[in-house]
């Protein structure tokens, strides 16, 4: 990889080698190792497919009626737990989630409210596979709650002899975090089928055209890409993704092992696993980037109430 030009794919494939054998569960919210040093947001952001769909997310995909319910379901409780501790000043009720980014799976779970898919092909530049490609390929951005102020009709009411102190909260978001999150794991989703992950040598990768018109472009998991795509006539459709492949452009050029590119899948990681006891897979987050909103979210939520003691 890092003779193709892609150092971060290549900086994640030596973590996942040189790391204790571990397999990802695929249960989206376990605890598992991270890394949130090699990717950042600002290096995935260079690459153009990646950016139209970050801009989507903080100009579109935030305002829909879903992220809304999403972001009412997060702020909820955290508004009435607020509200019945007192926690409210003139100004209202202040959220700031910075404290919380010092545990990122705690922060993803407990803050995210919407997200942005980014495919394989949004990491093309053009035709030709990237270092994003090959870092991370399918991949989401989310947008996480960052800082938001909650006010709105504050009054009395009574019932019987008790007082209970009411509110008709809004929560406006002003601030959110944006940040990548993806597994570097190679697991499969049918025991099988294993996911194809090119042709490789020392030297390079190729993929095979049936193979990056099926497989590559509709995986979920793809860890590794490419930068040539290889239609090969002397192998029957779709096995060449079972078999060696040799490039020599001439039937009298002599054999060189260059030319020489070997099959590998999701279960030849899986294999050198078992047989190293090495192998880990993690997951791959960016540094949350806090950012402002033109347009903050306003969102209208349900009364809380809390009871005022008699001797107030």
């Amino acid at each position: 990889m890092d003779k193709m030009g892609w150092p971060i794919s290549a900086k994640l494939a030596r973590e996942w080698f040189a790391s204790p054998k571990h397999a990802y569960n695929d249960q989206l919210n376990s605890v598992q190792p991270i890394d949130d040093r090699t990717v950042s947001l600002e290096w995935a952001l260079r690459f153009r497919g990646a950016l139209e769909r970050f801009n989507q997310l903080v100009r579109q995909a935030i305002y829909t009626p879903n992220a809304a319910t999403s972001a009412r379901n997060t702020l909820t409780p955290v508004i009435e737990k607020s509200f019945a501790a007192g926690q409210m000043n003139a100004a209202g009720i202040v959220i700031d989630t910075t404290p919380f980014l010092t545990d990122l799976l705690q922060f993803h779970v407990a803050w995210r409210f919407q997200y942005q898919s980014v495919s394989s092909v949004d990491t093309l530049d053009g035709t030709a596979l990237t270092d994003l490609t090959g870092a991370l390929a399918n991949f989401n951005f989310y947008a996480a709650v960052g800082k938001a102020t909650v006010t709105g009709e504050r009054y009395y009411k009574y019932e019987g002899k008790n007082k209970i102190f009411c509110l008709e909260p809004v929560a406006q978001i002003t601030h959110i975090y944006v940040y990548i999150k993806d597994s570097y794991s190679f697991n499969d989703d049918s025991p099988s089928k294993s996911q194809y992950l090119g042709h490789w040598n020392k030297n390079g990768m190729v993929l095979s055209y049936v193979a990056a018109a099926n497989d590559f472009f509709k995986s979920s998991n793809l860890n590794v890409g490419n930068s040539t795509i290889e239609k090969w006539h002397y192998l029957p459709e779709g096995e060449e993704v079972n078999k060696p492949i040799d490039k020599r452009t001439s039937l009298f050029r002599k054999f060189m092992a260059k030319d020489v590119y070997w099959p590998v899948h999701n279960k030849t990681y899986r294999e050198w696993r078992a047989a190293h006891n090495r192998g880990g897979d993690f997951m791959v987050y960016s540094r949350p980037k806090l950012v402002k909103l033109d347009n903050p979210i306003v969102l209208k939520l349900d009364t809380v109430c809390r009871p005022i003691p008699a001797e107030q």
